[in-house]
């Protein structure tokens, strides 16, 4: 099965030249953006897995992914939920953008196709997910590919019968079948790199067997699109627990299921397919596969055939820095946000009763949902859980097939990475961390939290956003001082900066160590600061648009959830109560 090699072509990159751009929105924009998301309907996509297809050309719609028909149900969400998932506007700025290219691309890093490996259970798609989010962020075009998207639209009905699972079913239709929803799945992908210029390709699927991981490589090498292998492994029983916890209760697979049926059925599920895969080994080395073994979800990674560029180094990095997510992050706005950005006056009368109603506000929220942080001090050990206990009594954990090599048998000629110690704050799941800016108002928030022994961290990279020489100034006043300044940033708030200030895209620059810092960490955060920095941490967690952050609103009436969840995060509004 052969591709057209008119998809690898770069667009007039090289006859335009390589340099960088400045980053611009689209002209027609004034203020807000005008053009609405993407959606998967451009059913005129051209095949470019079938060589007799004579169309290497877009359909009308031009930048559209082209999704298939079949793939539509994958979700669509605005600001209030996650956009990890949204097709990727084709005047799209990510927040961390540097610079942009004619060819959409970073000049320094070409096409690549992210493979992920490993058995159901072992987080792929928490990774391929959490790749996304990252990667978009710093203004690579990435999207993630979920072949169970591709299943569930083809199935006749909801029912998962265990032999699509299988690499190679004996029955004639499940083969033609599970190979009828790989070559939508690669289709789609194809189409992202050559109608969207996507550079990064994220292949969620299990990919068990070294022939079929081959055969990937071959395709993805004749259109010049770099393959990187991600094989996800787990000796840790307890990580396998918790991940087939989630997936019984989250998966798209168990919708209407109850949580019993669908932990018995996901165990199940890993039992049947776990004789069949193969583990990456010399023989993808002999093949000269490019590949990661990511262990324990960050344990331990070896790298393998690593010729990599800046790029993957990026992904390298991290991985170093990522584990499975759970809890969540709160959000709540420092009091008097209007303050000018010079003045740190300690808290009033009124700020000290908002620092009581935020504290008793959130700690009746948290006991409500069975985490009492604050009658005991934390320890370094996590309770059982009922889930657990009640996934353990559904089904024996080595029948759902752990799979993986000991660290002990691991080949030591290859090169290996141990990801740094993430510290004291968010070890454990059952974990409570606050982080402030270092003004005072912020810090003295906190006196009811420190009181209980929760743990207060003051980032200096939480400081509010420096509005420069328009700082304590209306904007009646900034529109008549600074007409042509004003109309500029009306163009475009998220990159404009006046003299001697931020833009909120220096804001986002500048907390990309607390969002690494965020993913090696478990548990629960709460983050209290000016709504200038909450908007661009929300951007992140949300997958948001530049176009989207300036207009976020937070407020002092409510703290703002943001729950992590493999598939997608999602978000919720949390009354401050009045307690006096």
């Amino acid at each position: 099965m052969s591709l057209p090699s008119a998809l690898s072509d770069d667009e007039g990159e090289i006859f335009n030249g390589f340099g960088s751009a400045p980053i611009q929105r689209n002209p027609s924009q004034s203020g807000r953006r005008t053009k609405k998301r993407w959606s998967f309907h451009n059913s005129a996509k051209p095949n470019l897995i079938d060589e007799s297809s004579s169309s290497t050309t877009g359909g009308p719609g031009g930048g559209n992914f082209g999704f298939s028909k079949t793939a539509r149900s994958r979700r669509m969400s605005d600001t209030n939920t996650d956009g990890v998932h949204n097709e990727i506007d084709p005047y799209h700025i990510s927040p961390a953008q540097l610079y942009s290219t004619e060819s959409g691309r970073l000049f320094h890093a070409g096409k690549i196709c992210i493979a992920l490996a490993g058995l159901p259970g072992r987080g792929k798609t928490h990774l391929s997910v959490s790749l996304t989010r990252y990667l978009r962020w710093l203004g690579v075009k990435t999207h993630s590919f979920h072949l169970g998207d591709y299943r569930r639209a083809n199935s006749e009905s909801n029912d998962v019968h265990f032999d699509l699972f299988i690499p190679q079913p004996d029955n004639p239709k499940n083969n033609e079948f599970r190979q009828k929803i790989v070559n939508e799945c690669l289709n789609d992908m194809l189409n992202f790199f050559k109608n969207d210029k996507g550079q990064v390709a994220i292949y969620d699927a299990v990919n068990a067997l070294p022939e079929y991981r081959k055969e990937l490589e071959e395709k993805f090498a004749k259109l010049d699109i770099q393959i990187l292998f991600i094989e996800s492994l787990v000796t840790d029983d307890a990580i396998i627990l918790k991940n087939m916890i989630e997936a019984a209760k989250l998966s798209p697979d168990y919708r209407n299921w109850s949580y019993e049926q669908a932990y018995k059925d996901y165990s199940e599920r890993i039992k049947i397919l776990t004789p069949y895969y193969k583990e990456m080994n010399e023989v993808d080395n002999k093949n000269n596969l490019s590949y990661i073994k990511f262990i324990n979800f960050g344990e331990r990674i070896e790298l393998y055939n690593s010729n990599y560029g800046y790029l993957i180094n990026k992904v390298v990095f991290f991985l170093m820095n990522s584990r499975i997510k759970s809890g969540s992050v709160y959000f709540a706005r420092c009091y008097k946000n209007s303050l000018d950005y010079t003045h740190d006056p300690p808290l009033d009368e009124n700020g000290l009763k908002y620092a009581r109603n935020l504290t008793k506000s959130l700690e009746e929220y948290l006991v409500a949902n069975g985490k009492d942080y604050f009658k005991t001090t934390p320890t370094l050990s996590s309770p059982v859980n009922s889930a657990f206990e009640l996934a353990k009594s559904a089904s024996n954990l080595s029948s759902a097939g752990a799979s993986g090599t000991s660290l002990s048998t691991l080949d030591s000629t290859t090169s290996s990475v141990r990801r740094p110690a993430a510290g004291v704050d968010g070890v454990d799941d059952n974990s409570f961390v606050v982080w402030t800016s270092a003004k005072k108002r912020t810090i003295e928030t906190t006196q009811h939290f420190r009181e209980k022994n929760i743990k207060i961290r003051h980032r200096i990279q939480l400081s509010q956003k420096n509005p420069g020489i328009v700082g304590g100034m209306e904007t009646k006043e900034i529109a008549e001082k600074f007409p042509t300044e004003y109309e500029q940033f009306l163009k475009d708030p998220y990159h404009h900066r006046f003299s001697r200030a931020e833009s909120y895209h220096d804001l986002a620059i500048k907390i990309e160590p607390l969002i690494l810092e965020m993913e090696r960490m478990s548990g629960d955060i709460l983050i209290i600061a000016d709504d200038t920095v909450l908007k661009v941490f929300y951007g992140y967690l949300m997958s948001c648009s530049c176009y989207d952050i300036p207009s976020l609103n937070f407020s002092t009436d409510e703290i703002i959830e943001i729950k992590f969840n493999a598939y997608s995060n999602s978000a919720r509004r949390i009354p401050i109560k009045d307690f006096d």
